[in-house]
């Protein structure tokens, strides 16, 4: 793969010269700098070229990954206590930040605002959109905004790739590439990459299936041709999160939408493990194709899938649910007081945030519980309050009572 050189990229020249006026003009204490912008628009791309033409040591996190403060903490603090030892120059890249917690249960957010009041390193952190997160940290940070590339900038920019790479394409396709990628040099580039491989990424006239549709006829069909064809046909998105995603591109992720309907609907254990984890080996196989932009992968991911989930999910009458959270069990939130504390436990216990988990996994959970038989002896097993496990247990028991 060629690593792009600083002179290579396109749009946001006055942005590019900030970051580099402030790498050369750095010393102990300067702000850090924090860049704001849509995905695919040269962030992190442009602080990679950055790190190697002046010879400075990356070291990279993803802050939605290594959000609470003693993870961040356990990570950054070496780097900032040994730096001086060493005697070499190195600039701490923390991706994503709009992804750092904000509750104070973690603590992370503060650790970061209070680290680089007086940094003694490069610090530069990555954003792809303005929340309360960032705009505590922009207190303590230099800004520098990041804008959509121009369609002309982008045109000028597939011409150059295909020349060097010894290729063509007519004029209608490379339109249709700028014009679909919004800005977005990552899409662009990863949709002439898809189209020179003969995976299409415009709309097929044959995409006449809605997802809510196709999930629900996929469940439903009587034969595999059947179910691949409703799935070939579909108006569906294999996508990747990392880059993050509109609600329309979310609408219609496919694995997301087979995993919110298969885990809300009442099917015995055994299937549900063998459906959940075939879902988990597509999820890999998507997610490695996408990174290493095999799109030949792609043509055969219907197959892959329909092969997958047919044969285990006949006669289990699941139907399409956009929700993780059914609308039947949404009077969890007029509850969230009095499960405050049990969803905080359960939230530790997985590694997760309390709003997370109780949007997303506290009913599935509850619905593993119940089909399991053993409920109460495992919620015990698990919340050592016998008050808090109580609360779980008075739950257990409402769910089961409502579904009878």
């Amino acid at each position: 793969m060629i690593r792009p050189k600083i002179s290579d990229f396109v749009g946001n020249e006055i942005s590019r010269k900030k970051i580099v006026e402030w790498l050369v003009k750095w010393s102990d204490g300067t702000k850090p700098l924090l860049l704001v912008g849509p995905p695919g628009v040269g962030k992190t791309s442009f602080v990679h070229a950055l790190s190697r033409e002046f010879d400075i040591d990356l070291i990279e996190l993803n802050a939605s990954d290594t959000r609470n403060k003693n993870l961040l903490a356990q990570v950054i603090y070496p780097i900032f206590s040994n730096a001086s030892l060493t005697g070499r120059n190195y600039l701490l890249f923390l991706d994503e930040i709009d992804g750092i917690s904000n509750r104070e249960d973690s603590g992370g957010l503060d650790f970061l605002i209070d680290l680089f009041k007086e940094p003694s390193i490069r610090v530069i952190m990555a954003a792809n959109k303005s929340n309360e997160a960032i705009k505590k940290i922009a207190k303590v940070s230099k800004t520098v905004t990041f804008s959509p590339i121009p369609p002309r900038l982008s045109m000028l920019y597939l011409e150059k790739v295909l020349k060097l790479q010894n290729a063509s394409m007519n004029d209608e396709n490379k339109i249709a590439i700028v014009r679909n990628s919004f800005g977005d040099i990552r899409s662009l580039l990863n949709a002439t990459q898809a189209m020179k491989a003969g995976y299409t990424t415009t709309k097929n006239p044959v995409l006449d299936i809605d997802i809510e549709t196709m999930i629900s006829q996929f469940f439903s069909a009587k034969t595999f041709e059947e179910a691949l064809d409703i799935v070939q046909r579909a108006d569906i998105s294999y996508s990747d999160p990392r880059f993050g995603q509109s609600s329309e591109d979310r609408r219609k992720d496919v694995l997301a939408a087979f995993f919110s309907s298969i885990v809300m609907s009442k099917i015995d254990i055994p299937t549900l493990a063998v459906l959940l984890d075939r879902l988990s080996e597509l999820d890999v196989i998507l997610g490695r194709s996408l990174a290493m932009r095999n799109w030949k992968i792609l043509r055969y991911f219907s197959l892959i899938l329909t092969k997958s989930l047919f044969h285990e999910s006949r006669n289990k009458f699941i139907r399409y649910n956009r929700y993780s959270i059914g609308f039947e069990n949404m009077g969890i939130f007029s509850r969230a007081q009095g499960l405050r504390k049990t969803l905080r436990i359960l939230a530790q216990y997985f590694h997760t945030s309390r709003s997370k988990f109780g949007s997303f996994y506290f009913e599935p959970m509850k619905q593993v519980l119940l089909r399991s038989g053993h409920s109460e002896d495992l919620i015990r097993s698990t919340i050592t309050s016998e008050k808090e496990a109580d609360v779980m247990v008075r739950e257990i028991t409402r769910t089961n009572d409502h579904e009878r």
